[in-house]
Parts: C-alpha cells; structure tokens; sequence
C-alpha cells in the first residue's frame, strides 16, 4: 500500500456553533484534482477506528481524496457535544449535507468534475441510503451492512426520529439505481440481520450485480475486506 499524508481539517456546523473534526488523506498516486470519496463510520466508531482508517488509506493509496470525520458524540467531536448520541441521532444524520457542502465550497481546486461518492459500514450505511441517496451530488453509494428500519433496534426512538434515520423512509426506484449504489452484507452478521440486504435490494430493485453477500464474516466482513476493496475501487472506476 502506496504511504498516504493525513491533513487534519474542521468542518463547520454553523447553526449548532461546533465543528466536525476530520481528515482527508491522500498519497503519492491521488492526482491534484481527483474524485473524494466520503467514509462513513459505524455506531460508535470514529475517523482512527481500525475498519474507517483501513479502508480510508485503501481508497488514498487507489488515487481518491478521502475524508473521514468524527461524529457528533463521536472521537474527537465529542468534546464539543457530549456522548449522548441517541440524543442527536438525527442530526448525526443531516450533518452529511453540511460535509458535502463544505467539500463542494472548500475543496473546489482538488475535486474533479464534481465526483463525489460515498462508502460506509453500518450507521454509515444508513447514512448513506437516507440523506445521501437524496443528494444529487453524490454520484456512488457504498453502503455495508446496512439497517432498512430502525423499529428495529433495541433502543426504542420515537415514531418521528425512527421516519428520519430509517432507508424505508426515503429509497424509490430510480432508473439510475444500478449505475449508482452497491450494497453488501455477510449473512452471519449478528448485529443487523442479514434480511435488511433483501429488503433493501428489494426497495432499490438492484439487479444481482450490485448486492455482495457472504456467508461469513460477521458485522465488520472478517476476511473479506480486501475483496470489498476489490469490488468496491471497480465500481467507483466508473464516477
């Protein structure tokens, strides 16, 4: 694996006066204006997590831009809001906009052509198919292990929080579907069961192509994470 350079940056959330703590990495192979993917952690992880920072040196050392950030409640931005996560599930959710957004104003001299993708594993998942899939601006979705609905958590949130964090709430088919998301998930993952894959295949109505499954490799895809980097760069070669 190519070395990669890490620059820390701050993105602003003006209206809750805080700033997301975050990185971009890149290495020898990125080009000056290259496509950035976004890397969207699980629950509880954060930017060093083991799982975020492999793949994020992964997609650097392959030519991207890679930004990871913490969380509200999460690494680093915690300091600024406290650990209570459950209590700003939502706007954990919305925040991608704001990251979007200050990729597109701030990073406009090394971003190429507007290319923007996303990829993450669980919460980030969800991320993914919830505010992402509504942003045009996002041009590949990779969404790992993946819940449809959060009725289903363990923790009881409200009617209205479950309709604002839930993929159920905001998939359609589109035609463009297949040329834009890749899901997976391995069907020993004891924390979401394996059927949210189907459910949202079935939402997306995504041809076989674009659905990995596994038989193996619980919730963080234990020995096959280099094959999920394999899949995962031949779909985004085509941003």
């Amino acid at each position: 694996m190519t070395s990669v350079e890490i620059e820390n940056i701050e993105i602003p959330i003006k209206s809750d006066n805080i700033e997301l703590k975050g990185s971009i990495y890149y290495s020898l192979n990125t080009p000056p204006k290259a496509p950035f993917i976004i890397n969207l952690a699980g629950l509880l992880d954060h930017r060093e997590s083991y799982f975020v920072k492999l793949f994020t040196e992964k997609f650097a050392s392959a030519g991207f831009y890679v930004l990871s950030y913490d969380y509200r409640a999460h690494g680093e931005t915690k300091k600024q809001t406290g650990s209570r996560w459950d209590k700003m599930v939502v706007k954990i959710f919305s925040d991608i906009e704001e990251v979007i957004n200050w990729i597109v104003n701030e990073q406009s001299k090394r971003l190429l052509d507007d290319k923007i993708a996303l990829f993450g594993r669980s919460l980030g998942g969800a991320i993914i198919l919830t505010h992402g899939f509504l942003d045009v601006r996002v041009k590949k979705l990779i969404a790992l292990c993946t819940r449809y609905d959060y009725i289903t958590t363990r923790i009881r949130f409200p009617d209205e929080t479950i309709k604002l964090i839930s993929p159920k709430y905001y998939l359609n088919k589109f035609p463009k579907n297949d040329e834009r998301i890749l899901i997976a998930h391995c069907k020993d993952d004891q924390r979401i069961p394996f059927k949210n894959l189907d459910q949202i295949r079935t939402h997306l109505g995504l041809k076989k192509e674009n659905v990995v499954q596994f038989e193996t490799g619980g919730h963080s895809f234990k020995n096959h994470r280099d094959e999920i980097f394999k899949i995962s760069l031949e779909f985004l070669k085509k941003l």
